[in-house]
């Protein structure tokens, strides 16, 4: 009886493990991980994810945890591997956001915010377009997919309870914070230069001629050039996103393959 116990024990914190380190990523990915989605249905996908994956590690050894310290280490290890993944494609997103919001401050038209329920927060709408730009262009690229086959993979890289943490996993993610912030930048380029030289012709109108109120004429100004060159550079935009995109998710893959390889012989 306390052989059949322990196989039933055994096999339910593989279950925990793996539900574990599904939902960590489930919880953070786009889409998924917004509050728009019902946490029951998040909860009740990673659930359905890990039994499919479950059984294909029955055979698992693992050392029973001794306390709910050791419980917690081996819990934690699964939700940094989980969270490593659905991170990475946060953060690039997050650089979109980032130049929809200097759009917006430049331009002088912050306060039209929306809900965003990607970030659980409100943000600019110029945010807010970029951001669903950067996502249609995630799932038309296979981002999604390519996500599922590296969590997938992680498995047979690292099995549930023997997984450890890469030593250039921050690095990594700190790469990956790099590239988001460049494609920021680039994306916002075409209208930050844009409003710049507006900026500079209505000083240099407003020095010429004093008498006008140079600031509502600037408002209105760079409340029609931002719309319009953001509009005209929308392809650009996409382009220098997917162009960061590309390989994020299989450079973190890399990162756990590195930390699970053999060490070279002497």
């Amino acid at each position: 009886m306390s052989s059949l116990l322990s196989t039933y024990l055994g096999q339910f914190l593989v279950f925990v493990l793996v539900l574990t380190r599904v939902g960590s990523l489930l919880m953070t990915l786009p889409v998924l991980g917004s509050n728009s989605i019902p946490l029951q249905v998040r909860g009740l996908l990673a659930v359905a994810i890990s039994l499919l994956i479950t059984p294909l590690h029955w055979g698992l050894s693992i050392s029973q945890p001794g306390n709910l310290v050791d419980l917690g280490l081996l819990v934690a290890r699964e939700a940094v591997l989980g969270l490593a993944l659905g991170g990475a494609v946060m953060i690039l997103l997050s650089g979109m956001q980032l130049a929809g919001q200097v759009i917006s401050q430049m331009s002088g038209m912050s306060l039209a915010d929306v809900v965003n329920p990607t970030f659980d927060t409100t943000v600019p709408i110029f945010s807010n377009l970029l951001e669903m730009l950067a996502l249609s262009i995630f799932f038309l690229m296979g981002g999604h997919r390519e996500v599922m086959d590296a969590l997938l993979g992680s498995f047979e890289w690292m099995p549930p309870g023997s997984g450890t943490l890469p030593t250039n996993l921050s690095s990594a993610l700190s790469d990956v914070a790099s590239h988001s912030f460049e494609t920021g930048i680039r994306a916002s380029a075409p209208v930050m230069v844009s409003l710049l030289l507006a900026i500079l012709i209505i000083a240099l109108i407003s020095r010429t001629l004093p008498q006008l109120n140079s600031i509502a004429i600037g408002l209105n100004l760079n409340a029609l050039i931002a719309p319009a060159i953001l509009a005209f550079s929308l392809g650009s935009a996409a382009w220098a996103f997917q162009q960061e995109a590309t390989g994020i998710v299989d450079g973190i893959r890399e990162v756990f393959l590195q930390s699970t390889a053999p060490a070279p012989s002497p």
